[in-house]
C-alpha cells in the first residue's frame, strides 16, 4: 500500500511539474516572447542555419526564413542555369543579417543593384551564419559551397572578429610554418541526435530559450570584453604576437580560398566590413577612454590596411566599401550605419554597403571571362 502511495505522489509531481511547464511556456509565448534561436549543426561539425525555417525574431522584430541549404536566402538549386552568373556570398552575421528583413539586406539588395546595372541575370546566394569566420568560411566552401558551382566567391570580412575567430583553429591549425586542416570527423548519431534535439528547443521553445540565454548571458560580458581587447591589439600601431599570428592564419585561410576559387573555375575578391570606430568618432573615443590610451597608440585603420595589404600581396580583387561609408556619414549630417549597442548595420548600412559593392563588383564581372554569359553596363 505503501509503495502504491508512493507511485501515485510521484506521478501526481510530475504531473504537476509537466503542468508548470506547459503553463510556463504559454505565458512566455504571450507575455515575454523570445528571440528564438536559428542555428543547427552539421555531423561534421558546420554550423549553419536551421534548413526550411520560419520564425519571428522579437528581439528586432524581424521575420526569419532559411532556405533548404541552410541560409537566410531564397531557395536556390545546387546547379547554376545557363545563362546566370552566380557569386557566392561568404560572411557572418552581417551577411546573416537578422537585425533587418530579408528585403532589406545586402544580399537581397546586392543581388537587386546588380541585376539593374548588368543585363546579364546576377544571383547572389548568401551563406553568411552567425559566428563564422574565414574558418568557417573556407571549410563551408571547400566541402560544399563548390557544388554552387558560383563564377565568384565573395567574402565579407569582418575586421572586428575575424581575425579572432580564425585564431581559434575550429578546423585548421598552425602547424610552423604550414596552415594545416585539421581531420574531418563525423559525430556519433547519439551526439548529433542530442545536438539537434538541444537546436530544435531553442529554436522552439520559449522556456528552454529563457533558460538557455541566461545560462549563456553569463559568459558573454567576460566574452565582449576579451573580443574589444583583440580589436585594440588589432588596432595597435605595434601589434602583439597574438594579433600578428591571427593574421598569419588569416592570410593562409584566404591564400587557400583563392587557391580553391580557380581550381573551380571561379574568381574570388574580398570586401572588409568596416569598424564602428572607423566611422563613429564618439564610439572611438569612449574606446580609448575605457582603455585609458591616447589616439597616439591605436589607428582604427590599422586592421583594414593590414588585409588590403594581405589581398594585395596575395593577389587577391579588393572591394573597399570605408570611403562611402565616410561620405555618407559627412552629406546625411551624421546618420548612423550601425546599430547602437549592437553593432551590426542598420538599413541605412546595408544599403550603402551593398550599393558601394555592386558598383565594383560589375566591374569585375564585365571584366571576367565568363564563357558564355555576356555582361554588359
Amino acid at each position: 500500500m505503501n509503495l502504491q502511495k508512493k507511485w501515485t505522489s510521484l506521478v501526481a509531481v510530475a504531473i504537476s511539474v509537466c503542468v508548470g511547464l506547459a503553463l510556463s511556456e504559454v505565458l512566455l509565448r504571450y507575455a515575454l516572447p523570445q528571440s528564438m534561436g536559428v542555428w543547427s549543426q552539421t555531423r561534421d561539425g558546420l554550423i549553419l542555419l536551421r534548413p526550411s525555417f520560419n520564425g519571428h525574431l522579437h528581439k528586432f522584430q524581424t521575420h526569419v526564413h532559411t532556405n533548404a541549404l541552410g541560409f537566410r536566402d531564397v531557395e536556390r538549386d545546387l546547379e547554376r542555369s545557363k545563362g546566370t552568373y552566380r557569386i557566392l556570398l561568404l560572411g557572418d552575421s552581417f551577411m546573416e543579417a537578422l537585425q533587418v528583413e530579408f528585403e532589406e539586406s545586402f544580399p537581397h539588395l546586392l543581388e537587386e543593384e546588380l541585376n539593374k546595372i548588368l543585363t546579364c541575370h546576377v544571383e547572389v546566394i548568401n551563406a553568411g551564419v552567425s559566428g563564422w569566420g574565414t574558418d568557417d568560411e573556407v571549410t563551408y566552401f571547400s566541402r560544399r559551397g563548390r557544388q554552387l558551382q558560383p563564377n565568384l566567391v565573395l567574402f565579407a570580412f569582418t575586421l572586428h572578429n575575424d581575425v579572432s575567430d580564425n585564431l581559434e583553429g575550429r578546423y585548421h591549425l598552425r602547424d610552423g610554418e604550414r596552415l594545416r586542416p585539421k581531420p574531418v570527423t563525423d559525430t556519433s548519431l547519439f551526439r548529433h541526435l542530442s545536438l539537434e534535439i538541444r537546436s530544435y528547443m531553442v529554436s522552439h521553445s520559449h522556456l528552454y530559450q529563457l533558460v538557455y540565454q541566461s545560462w549563456k548571458s553569463m559568459g558573454a560580458a567576460k566574452a565582449g570584453t576579451r573580443l574589444t581587447k583583440h580589436v585594440v591589439e588589432l588596432m595597435r600601431i605595434e601589434p602583439g604576437a597574438e594579433a600578428k599570428n591571427g593574421w598569419w592564419i588569416t592570410r593562409h585561410l584566404l591564400a587557400e580560398a583563392n587557391r580553391l576559387s580557380k581550381l573551380g573555375g571561379a574568381q574570388m575578391a574580398v570586401f572588409p566590413i568596416p569598424l564602428t570606430y572607423q566611422v563613429d568618432g564618439r564610439a572611438y573615443a569612449e574606446l580609448l577612454a575605457t582603455y585609458k590610451l591616447s589616439s597616439g597608440q591605436l589607428d582604427p585603420n590599422n586592421p583594414r590596411a593590414t588585409l588590403l595589404r594581405v589581398l594585395e600581396e596575395e593577389s587577391i580583387p579588393r572591394i573597399d566599401i570605408l570611403p562611402e561609408f565616410l561620405k555618407y556619414i559627412s552629406t546625411s549630417g551624421g546618420q548612423p550605419l550601425y546599430i547602437r549597442g549592437d553593432g551590426h548595420w542598420n538599413r541605412n548600412g546595408h544599403r550603402v554597403a551593398a550599393s558601394a559593392v555592386a558598383r565594383q563588383v560589375a566591374d569585375i564581372i564585365r571584366h571576367s571571362d565568363v564563357g558564355e554569359i555576356r555582361c554588359s553596363k
